[in-house]
């Protein structure tokens, strides 16, 4: 019962005696708290705190950055008088001088704008049980590389499905390519596909390929100081931003549809919507900042970005899980990789080695038997196995008649293997296949009836304006009637095989 209590009810003409029944207490008690102020605050207890007695080494403590547990552990362990108070207390003893420290001039952060053409940030952001609609897509998480321009606030995303080096590199290109130039600096936090650690000093190492890239575009790589996001916080707002404006209350039927919207609202963001720290739009303030970019390299639109492989004893290299082959030569050695968007290019120092088209599926084998030509030196039947799997994977109807032909000529399938790889040599590939594909029409196998196929030029189907390279798979689809016409002209080579075999020899 509080003394306000007291006093109103004296106030009412209640008796002491009454009070103090109604209230519990003693009629003494109630006899001195009416002689007392109505506001009087009861005296403090004269008892000193046991965590008081720590209150300059916890604020030494705080300015080295420990943390609570680090500091209650260490004053239970005092030598002259350990805490033996509760956790609780020590941590609502620190708490409100961890809040205090929060506001000194060193912490207040700092806004700058960027000079024209100088400062690009990018970030990664994550999404998980994506607002898809698709049953099949449902709950998947995926990822967006946001980039932001300091000066103009002009903003890139690109949502995918996972982070790995390539993806960051391709996305960071994309965003030169689409500002037309290259910004002179890059900041990014201390993610892993960037930097690597920190050394003695506290700077950064740098992730190779990220280096490489910095390096042959031009732009000097910078990661904010650990600890200090606010260095890099425009583009966290977009990271923010892009969740809590293109994404809240959306949804997708599937990433096509994703990428749609995330396009028109780029556009609207970019070009339609004026910035509310520049009042101008981003698109605009682009237009200033372009002059001042570096221009774009001659690689930008086919880069192939930096990596180390090791070659195995079978002469391959493993790269994301299929495997490539090199010259025998080089077992053991160590080959730098140069990835572009569609083939693969190895080269040991400075020479190139080894070319491949890139594979997208998963442990594939792509070898060009040439690599192993100190091999087949010893090991003839090498050879016929090498040259046989490098013309099933041309295409499925070559995998088809190869079968074929293995089957009804098995005795003599060196002869006819190595007969086959020879004439897709001289021939080119597209036309290789198309005649494969006339001699499974005409039902004919073996090496001698592709090679009168392609002696005569008539019956092969036009040649492609770009040939595929030398171990890509092709399909080629043709119209019925032009098949039609090509196995007509080809009847007379066929009505007698003995004839036929005997202009092919």
């Amino acid at each position: 019962m509080d003394r306000a209590t007291i006093h109103y009810l004296h106030q009412k003409g209640w008796s002491k005696t009454e009070i103090a029944a109604f209230t519990g207490h003693h009629r003494d008690t109630i006899t001195r708290v009416l002689k007392e102020p109505i506001d009087q605050q009861p005296a403090p207890r004269q008892r000193s705190s046991t965590i008081a007695v720590f209150g300059p080494q916890i604020a030494t403590w705080l300015d080295q950055q420990w943390s609570v547990q680090r500091m209650l552990e260490e004053a239970r362990q005092h030598p002259d008088h350990p805490y033996r108070g509760s956790p609780a207390a020590f941590y609502d003893y620190v708490r409100p001088l961890k809040q205090a420290r929060k506001g000194l001039p060193g912490d207040v952060p700092v806004r700058f704008n960027g000079l024209a053409g100088e400062l690009l940030q990018i970030d990664w952001g994550e999404v998980r049980r994506f607002p898809f609609t698709r049953a099949d897509l449902a709950g998947q998480t995926r990822y967006f590389f946001a980039a932001r321009l300091k000066y103009s606030r002009w903003m890139w995303v690109r949502f995918t499905t996972e982070m790995r080096e390539e993806t960051l590199l391709r996305c960071l290109i994309a965003v030169f390519v689409a500002i037309g130039g290259v910004p002179w600096v890059v900041t990014t936090d201390n993610m892993k596909t960037v930097v690597l650690g920190r050394d003695h000093a506290n700077q950064p190492i740098w992730h190779p390929a990220y280096a490489t890239c910095a390096a042959e575009f031009g732009f000097l790589p910078d990661a904010c100081d650990p600890g200090a996001p606010t260095q890099k916080g425009s583009v966290e707002n977009l990271v923010k931003f892009v969740k809590h404006n293109f994404l809240l209350g959306r949804s997708f039927r599937d990433d096509a549809h994703l990428a749609e919207e995330a396009t028109g609202w780029l556009h609207r963001v970019n070009v339609e919507r004026e910035s509310d720290a520049t009042e101008r739009t981003p698109a605009e303030l682009l237009g200033e900042e372009q002059p001042k970019f570096s221009p774009l390299p001659a690689v930008a639109h086919d880069y192939g970005f930096f990596d180390t492989l090791k070659v195995s004893r079978e002469s391959l290299v493993n790269l994301a899980t299929n495997r490539y082959s090199v010259p025998v030569r080089l077992v053991g050695q160590l080959l730098t990789v140069r990835i572009h968007p569609t083939r693969l290019a190895l080269y040991a120092g400075d020479t190139l080695v080894a070319t491949h088209p890139r594979q997208f599926g998963r442990h594939q084998r792509v070898v060009i038997p040439e690599h192993y030509e100190p091999v087949f030196a010893r090991k003839p039947r090498a050879r016929v196995m090498a040259y046989r799997d490098w013309l099933v994977q041309l295409s499925p109807q070559a995998a088809d008649y190869v079968s074929q032909v293995c089957r009804a000529r098995y005795a003599a399938m060196e002869h006819e293997m190595v007969t086959l790889y020879q004439l897709a040599q001289q021939a080119g590939v597209a036309a290789f296949v198309a005649a494969i594909e006339l001699a499974v029409e005409a039902q004919t196998v073996g090496a001698e009836y592709v090679q009168a196929i392609l002696a005569q030029p008539q019956a092969l189907p036009p040649p492609r304006r770009q040939e595929q390279p030398v171990g890509l798979p092709v399909a080629l689809q043709r119209p019925q009637a032009a098949v039609a016409r090509d196995l007509a002209d080809y009847e007379q080579y066929v009505a007698n095989r003995a004839l036929v075999a005997g202009g092919a020899q």
